[in-house]
């Protein structure tokens, strides 16, 4: 994303045939072809999924590197995104059955790591600038450096966990969390999936991880609108408070890890979404560029541990069965799909304050969806 200016400008593209290029095409293709890939990982070897996954956004990136026409674009995009989703999501989904009993802390150092690759992205590109070269480089050094990655797992890789390999391995025993016997019981791919579609568990996790893209992407966009027009930020004071988000991500993922050792995951995740609905109320009423610089801090020290604390009660929620519950999440990808649009026609009718104001939907829904759990008395991720 961060290439697409220079996109924009190679092709003379407007900003809604930019955003069909690298967003809205990709990702209803991705729509399709992921659940299918993740629910066959299920009951089949996942290295190699992760494999074709990695070759798949190599090939992405190097069409996309020599693309003539923006048609090219939508093809590469297709293509990578889609392999992106699977390598990243089956990569995810092994992370969290190689650690039962740590599937929460094991997201919180997984996000940490994408804080990581949210500031390389823009880094390569600063760099490819200063020596004078464009996204075309950026696209062709990202595929080479994708097909090393998947050369490495083809050969070194081992064996990835499958969600049916451990269900067994001290988790809670839970009937539904198919074993050897997965495919004995009559259970095909598509039954996995309507068996996790009937959990609303599950399905309110789900809704939940979807909101978390509220206050990321989205709000960096929002926020440097609000930063320019309603406080008179200038650029470089714009990327300080945008840059404080993410070092406050980092502090509250660090902080938040060690907490649990001592603080139950759903806990944590109550606490931290109560304290993101202040913080970022805080940083709405904000009255000045720097205030705002040290309140957005807080916004990212509590927002960052929602998505990872979340994951893990997702997976908690259908415990062995990690390739079907990445399946199942898409069943929320055309809302997530949606989102950025209806926040921009909100910001169109009644501002980008409005806009700003509605993405504290994100806190909110995970306090209430994670009070509702606490009421129900199933266990949380960090017991199960």
């Amino acid at each position: 994303m961060v290439a697409a200016p220079g996109v924009r400008a190679a092709f003379d593209t407007s900003y809604a045939e930019l955003t069909w290029l690298l967003l809205l095409g990709p990702g209803l293709v991705a729509m399709v072809l992921e659940p299918l890939a993740f629910l066959a990982a299920d009951r089949l070897p996942r290295r190699w999924f992760v494999v074709c996954g990695l070759a798949g956004l190599a090939v992405g990136s190097w069409i996309a590197a020599l693309a003539p026409a923006p048609s090219w674009l939508i093809v590469a995009e297709a293509i990578s995104g889609t392999s992106s989703g699977i390598a990243v999501g089956l990569a995810q989904a092994s992370l969290v059955d190689t650690y039962v009993h740590g599937r929460d802390r094991a997201m919180l150092r997984w996000g940490l790591m994408g804080l990581v690759g949210d500031l390389a992205a823009p880094a390569l590109i600063a760099a490819l600038a200063v020596v004078g070269l464009g996204w075309r480089a950026g696209f062709a050094i990202v595929g080479a450096m994708v097909a090393a990655w998947a050369v490495l797992v083809a050969v070194r890789g081992g064996d990835l966990p499958s969600g049916a390999a451990r269900a067994g391995d001290g988790d809670d025993g839970d009937d539904r969390a198919a074993g050897d016997d997965g495919d004995a019981d009559g259970r095909g791919l598509w039954a996995a999936l309507r068996l996790a579609l009937t959990d609303r568990h599950l399905l309110a996790w789900l809704f939940g991880l979807t909101l978390c893209d509220l206050l990321d992407e989205i709000l960096v966009v929002f926020a440097s609108l609000h930063l320019r027009d309603e406080l008179g930020a200038g650029a470089v004071t714009r990327s300080a408070v945008l840059a404080g988000f993410v070092a406050g991500g980092a502090i509250g993922l660090v902080v938040v890890d060690r907490l649990l050792r001592r603080v139950a995951a759903l806990r944590l995740l109550l606490a931290s979404s109560v304290a993101c609905t202040v913080a970022y109320a805080a940083w709405l009423a904000a009255p000045t560029a720097w205030a705002s610089l040290l309140l957005m801090i807080a916004v990212g020290a509590t927002a960052a541990p929602l998505y990872p604390l979340a994951s893990a009660q997702a997976y908690a929620a259908l415990p062995g069965r990690s390739g079907t519950v990445q399946a199942a999440a898409h069943l929320f990808t055309p809302l997530g799909l949606a989102l950025p649009w209806l926040l921009g026609v909100l910001a169109d009718a009644a501002g980008t304050t409005a806009a700003l104001i509605a993405l504290a939907a994100q806190p909110v829904g995970l306090a209430v969806i994670a009070a509702a759990q606490r009421r129900s008395g199933r266990p949380d991720a960090s017991s199960r």
